[in-house]
């Protein structure tokens, strides 16, 4: 069942369906309980090359991504620890570093980064609706960016994916982090948070809006402090 606040993949959709039903009370359909236990053996090959350490690890995850991803770019780095969930919903791009123990949550809706990227260790991206990070942007460690997020509205429970999806209350917005811009570590990215090209934001900042291009913000609520000269060196290297 599909309600108005929820939109999906086709890639996804025998998932969601019987997560759904579950939640429900209702048991599996045969078909749907082959597709989850094939994907499991696959999830079980993916477990064992998760914590591989050093270069052979780096290669080994590298083309087991390369096989499922939307699309992966050359030189990629996918460190120990990372989980990516909804494979194929997401692109990474060229010379881009998952640092170690980072996750994204694609099921429910697309994540893109670009180019010669750092995602520091423990940072997480959950995506319900889109989650688009340009080229050159740093993530520092422990960064949190949802697309989605629980609500006080319309009366609804706020308690999390155990409930069917008619009665969660909840908000979604695309997230967009413009070219060359910044997160300093712990902050949190909530839906509609849109940062300009250039744009950094602080440790320990909570961001829900629009900031402006090259602008410099700290402390919750982001208060801007400064403004940084536009970056003015080569994208190729």
């Amino acid at each position: 069942m599909e309600s108005d606040q929820f939109r999906t993949t086709d890639h996804y959709r025998l998932e969601y369906e019987a997560f759904d039903r579950f939640v429900r009370g209702k048991p599996l359909r045969p078909g749907e309980f082959i597709v989850l236990v094939l994907k499991s053996c696959l999830m079980l090959f993916e477990g064992c090359i998760r914590y591989i350490p050093g270069g052979f690890g780096f290669k080994l995850r590298y083309y087991y991504y390369k096989l499922l991803l939307k699309q992966l770019g050359r030189d990629v780095l996918i460190d120990v620890g990372v989980h990516l969930n909804g494979t194929a919903n997401i692109s990474i791009g060229d010379f881009t570093w998952i640092d170690a123990y980072c996750r994204i949550d694609a099921h429910l809706g697309e994540v893109t980064i670009g180019k010669r990227v750092h995602m520091a260790p423990f940072a997480i991206i959950g995506a319900r609706q889109p989650v688009i990070i340009e080229d050159f942007v740093g993530i520092s460690a422990a960064v949190k960016i949802y697309s989605n997020s629980e609500a006080p509205r319309d009366g609804k429970r706020m308690s999390g994916p155990m409930v069917p999806e008619e009665f969660k209350a909840f908000k979604s917005a695309p997230v967009i982090l413009r070219k060359d811009s910044f997160v300093g570590t712990n902050s949190v990215l909530l839906p509609g948070t849109e940062l300009g090209e250039g744009c950094v934001v602080g440790a320990n900042c909570v961001v829900s809006s629009k900031l402006p291009p090259n602008a410099i913000y700290s402390i919750a609520p982001p208060r801007r402090i400064g403004m940084r000269d536009p970056v003015q060196v080569p994208d190729e290297y």
